[in-house]
């Protein structure tokens, strides 16, 4: 490796991780303010909410890397350029691509880095923290209920609150499905009530001002109101782990996505072979002389006529349900799709920086750090901005999943081509603002 190459690589390196460092903290600001939630008004173990805080970094790295890749080289390439460095490199019959191409290695290295994170360690991380998350609140169940969601990580017992305050325990609204083995299955609803820990393995729910509904195993109902009631539900002060088999679309390496792809193609084949049997089978009832419908006896009209709407509407109600279905496979297949090309997308977007960054950063007449920042972060949102659009898109099959995930990469690639051709030819591609000129113009104003 070329002096000058190492150079440009050490020139690079110091602000990528000062990127890196900056961009995840401002994703992980909303995530520790529930984690510190957790500590403080939930008391789970700070151990454990460490170990959650660990699990959610690898989803951050992989979107923050890119990012810190055009960050870095803007701010590098602007302090070479600021600092005359790059009109003395061209001096000496150096070109533009000579500071491009270390940086484009640098930036392939780190994508197929990130190709192999994305598809090994982040699925299992992601896996790992939404197994914690669970176990945390069959732990400690008033850490998981959340207002207007049902809650399902007590056994027996399926829980909704409609409000909730944290520091009082107060319930408002509380809707639970009660079904414990041997017993009547109840629902019970209250205006209000509290939740707070009796002992060391029980939870004491208090409601107030509610009814109770409750089946048992013969089909007898009984209903009654009460102003007070209590239900004491069992929990664990220990964290016990369970791994769940069931995984989500960020839970899955390539390969399981393309397995389960492969899974739902395959069943919505035999719905559109089953819808194409249901749609052929009354022609062929006609075709062999024979009515479409079931036939009923006499041949009055009415009889007929009733026999055929029923006919109709259970076909149509069968022909409905098997599109709705193939439908909802297809639309599963587009969601899996799109994780596949967003493990590759991304990491290419560090490639695509690349291109952008070098003639971006020449553009600076000097070493300014806060422009070189503001420039990355409104790239970096248009950039996130079109590949949430695209990936909505493509989630309801409105576009193809390759074309969601590659347009932004395709469309900033191509700029930063325009662009170093323009800085091939014009030494600066585009003017960026300079505030400190302002500054000194405000101050000499100033002076006289």
């Amino acid at each position: 490796m070329k002096i000058l190459h190492r150079y440009v690589i050490a020139e690079f390196i110091a602000p990528f991780l000062i990127s890196i460092g900056v961009f995840t903290f401002v994703m992980l600001l909303d995530k520790l303010l529930d984690l510190l939630d957790m500590i403080v008004s939930k008391g789970v173990p700070l151990v454990i909410v460490g170990e959650i805080f660990v699990l959610l970094l690898p989803s951050m790295v992989a979107v923050v890397v890119p990012m810190a890749v055009l960050s870095g080289i803007l701010i590098a390439i602007g302090r070479l350029s600021g600092d005359m460095e790059v009109t003395a490199m061209k001096a000496c019959g150096i070109g533009v691509l000579r500071l491009l191409l270390p940086l484009a290695v640098v930036a392939v290295l780190l994508g197929g880095v990130l190709v192999v994170f994305n598809d090994s360690i982040l699925p299992n991380a992601n896996h790992h923290a939404k197994n914690l998350l669970l176990d945390v609140g069959t732990m400690r169940p008033t850490a998981r209920i959340v207002s207007g969601m049902f809650v399902e990580d007590l056994d027996n017992y399926r829980i909704l609150v409609e409000g909730k305050d944290d520091i009082t325990g107060r319930l408002r609204g509380v809707v639970i499905h009660q079904s414990i083995p041997g017993k009547p299955l109840r629902t019970i609803s209250a205006m209000t009530g509290t939740m707070r820990p009796v002992g060391a393995n029980h939870l004491r729910m208090t409601l107030e001002n509610g009814q109770m509904h409750e089946l048992d195993q013969n089909g007898r109902y009984r209903f009654s109101d009460f102003a007070t009631y209590t239900l004491d539900m069992a929990r664990s002060e220990d964290l016990v782990r369970r791994d769940r088999d069931s995984r989500g679309d960020r839970e899955m390496s390539t390969v399981q996505m393309q397995v389960r792809i492969d899974s739902l193609y395959r069943l919505e084949l035999l719905l559109l072979d089953s819808l194409e049997i249901l749609a052929a089978e009354p022609f062929l009832r006609v075709v062999h002389g024979e009515r479409p419908y079931e036939t009923v006896q006499g041949e009055d009209s009415i009889p007929l006529l009733r026999a055929t709407r029923e006919w109709l509407m259970r076909a149509g109600t069968s022909a409905t349900l098997t599109a709705d279905r193939i439908g909802y496979l297809r639309l599963e297949q587009n969601r899996f799709e799109v994780e596949i090309q967003k493990k590759y997308s991304i990491p290419f977007a560090c490639l695509v920086f690349v291109l952008l960054g070098v003639p971006l950063g020449l553009s600076s007449r000097r070493a300014n750090t806060g422009i070189s920042l503001a420039v990355s972060l409104l790239f970096i949102l248009v950039y996130y901005f079109f590949l949430i659009t695209g990936e909505n898109l493509a989630d309801k099959g409105q576009t193809p999943a390759w074309v969601a995930m590659w347009a932004p990469n395709i469309a900033m690639g191509a700029l930063g081509v325009h662009l170093i051709f323009r800085s091939l030819r014009e030494g600066h591609p585009i003017s960026l603002p300079d505030f400190r000129d302002l500054r000194d113009r405000l101050k000499r104003k100033k002076s006289k």
